[in-house]
């Protein structure tokens, strides 16, 4: 049975932060897709997404991973089932994966509280308390346990490690060459690119 990838969407998230994750993910395991309502959702590029069950509907389930993109979770801080969502995946031992400020959803869940994060959230200062608990470190990507937390242009190194804790590849350096490829950093033949021939 394959496993199952819940994509949180909100109004105003940037989609881009998990589409490395959704592609490397996709090849092996189920995705769903939620918002705070069924329908259609405009994603920041225009694209439109097809929503298949609110975050309440989602609750009935589980899913062995949760990706959470940032962009302004403004419209969402106060969701109690997004909150409760992240809860239960967080207690279930779930991958959760959050980049830029999704993991401003997460504090906010309290799922953050004695781990490990970064983030590049911007908040007024009446919810600094939200990361109480938790310890921001200066750096890309950071993994703690079963929890992944990104800065926007760490988005592939975020998609390997999410990838990685969900199984996709068999070893380091498959993720490594997969890593590599995404960013150019490879000797790429140029003898295979250009006008096929019979």
């Amino acid at each position: 049975m394959k496993k199952k990838v819940l994509v949180l969407l909100y109004p105003g998230c940037i989609e881009y932060e998990i589409k490395a994750a959704l592609e490397l993910l996709a090849n092996q395991c189920e995705i769903h897709v939620t918002a705070p309502v069924k329908g259609t959702l405009p994603g920041s590029t225009g694209l439109l997404y097809q929503i298949n069950m609110s975050f309440e509907e989602a609750l009935k389930e589980h899913f062995d991973c949760l990706l959470v993109p940032g962009g302004d979770p403004g419209s969402v801080v106060e969701n109690q089932a997004l909150s409760q969502l992240l809860k239960n995946a967080s207690q279930s031992g779930s991958v959760i994966g959050a980049v830029c400020a999704g993991p401003l959803l997460l504090a906010i869940a309290g799922i953050l509280k004695g781990r490990q994060q970064t983030n590049a959230a911007y908040y007024p200062d009446e919810m600094a308390h939200v990361w109480e608990g938790s310890q921001f470190i200066r750096e890309q990507v950071v993994i703690d346990q079963n929890i992944v937390t990104a800065l926007p242009e760490a988005h592939i190194d975020f998609a390997a490690e999410t990838g990685w804790l969900m199984g996709v590849f068999e070893h380091e350096s498959q993720k490594a060459r997969w890593q590599e490829y995404y960013k150019g950093i490879h000797q790429r033949d140029w003898s295979l690119s250009g006008v096929v021939r019979d």
